[in-house]
C-alpha cells in the first residue's frame, strides 16, 4: 500500500522541516511544502499537485489558516484539509470546520496528527471516484474557461452543477466572457501583434520548437478590479477591505490571472494587465 502522500504549510521554517522529518518517519510521504498560503493555493488549483491530505497552519504570514482552507475547498472539494497550530487548537477549531477543515491539531500531539491524517486519507478512498471526479471536474472547467477552449452541451452541463460548489467563481468567469469581451479583444489583439514584432527563434533551437502559450485577457468582473487596485499600488490587505473579501479569495483570483495571462508571478500579470488593459 502506497503511503498518504501530504503537503505541508507551515511559515516558520524551522517548524516545516522538523514536522516534515517527523511525519516521513512515521510512514507518511511529503509530497511538497510551502511557506505562503498563496502557494499552497496555487498548487492545489492543479489537480496533479494535490496530495492526499494538505495540512494547514493556522497563523501564517500572508492570510489565515483559514483563507487557505476556504480557497482551497473552493477549488478541490474532496481534498481532506487539516489544521495545526502551536497555540491552542480550540481557538481556530470552529472556524477552521466551518471553513472545510476538518479539525484543527497541535504540533504537539504527533500521535493524533497521525491518526488523522490516516483517517481522512481513508475517508476520501472510501467515498471513491466521485468525489476525485467532482475535483477533475471543476478544475476542467477552470481549466476550459481559463484557455477559452470549447464544451458539449453535456460538459456544460456538468461545470454549471459543479461550479455552485465553488462559491460562483465559475459563475464569475462565465460573467467575464460577456462583461469584458471588447476589452479582452483589444488586449488580445494587441498582446499578438507585440509578439509578431519579436525575432524568431532560430530553426532548432530550443525556443522554437516550444511555441509561447496564447494569454486571455478575458477577465471576470472581480479580476480585473482586483488587477486594477494592484495596478494601483494598492496592498493585498487594501484590496481585501475595498471590496470586502478574503485574502484567500484575492490569491485565489490572482492565481487565476496569472494563468490566464501565463504570468510567472503576480508583479508580471499587473504588468500585462497595466500594457495591455490600460490600467
Amino acid at each position: 500500500m502506497d503511503a498518504v502522500s501530504i503537503a505541508l504549510v507551515d511559515n516558520d521554517r524551522m517548524a516545516l522541516m522538523a514536522l516534515s522529518s517527523l511525519l516521513v518517519r512515521m510512514g507518511f510521504r511529503i509530497v511538497w511544502t510551502a511557506q505562503l498560503g498563496a502557494t499552497a493555493i496555487q498548487r492545489c488549483i492543479r489537480p496533479q499537485d494535490r496530495p492526499d491530505v494538505l495540512l494547514v497552519d493556522m497563523a501564517l504570514s500572508d492570510m489565515t489558516g483559514v483563507d487557505v482552507c476556504q480557497a482551497v475547498r473552493a477549488w478541490a472539494p474532496s481534498l481532506p484539509l487539516i489544521g495545526i497550530t502551536a497555540y491552542d487548537p480550540q481557538v481556530y477549531r470552529d472556524l477552521a470546520v466551518s471553513s472545510g477543515a476538518r479539525t484543527v491539531i497541535s504540533k504537539d500531539d504527533l500521535n493524533r496528527l497521525a491518526q488523522e491524517i490516516r483517517l481522512a486519507a481513508a475517508d476520501r478512498v472510501n467515498v471513491g471516484r466521485t468525489a476525485v471526479d467532482q475535483d477533475d471536474r471543476v478544475a476542467g472547467c477552470t481549466s476550459r474557461h481559463t484557455s477559452g477552449g470549447q464544451t458539449s452541451a453535456g460538459d456544460t452541463a456538468v461545470c454549471t452543477a459543479d461550479s455552485r460548489t465553488v462559491n460562483s467563481r465559475a459563475a464569475d468567469d462565465n460573467a467575464a466572457d460577456t462583461t469584458h469581451t471588447h476589452d479582452a479583444a483589444a488586449a488580445h489583439d494587441a498582446a499578438a501583434a507585440h509578439d509578431a514584432t519579436q525575432p524568431s527563434a532560430a530553426p532548432g533551437s530550443p525556443a522554437a520548437a516550444t511555441p509561447a502559450p496564447e494569454r486571455s485577457f478575458r477577465l471576470s468582473a472581480q479580476q480585473t478590479t482586483i488587477m486594477r487596485l494592484y495596478a494601483d499600488g494598492r496592498s493585498t490587505e487594501d484590496v481585501a477591505a475595498e471590496l470586502g473579501i478574503s485574502k484567500g479569495t484575492i490569491f485565489a483570483q490572482v492565481a487565476r490571472v496569472r494563468e490566464k495571462l501565463h504570468a510567472r508571478d503576480r508583479n508580471e500579470a499587473v504588468a500585462l494587465c497595466r500594457r495591455y488593459l490600460r490600467m
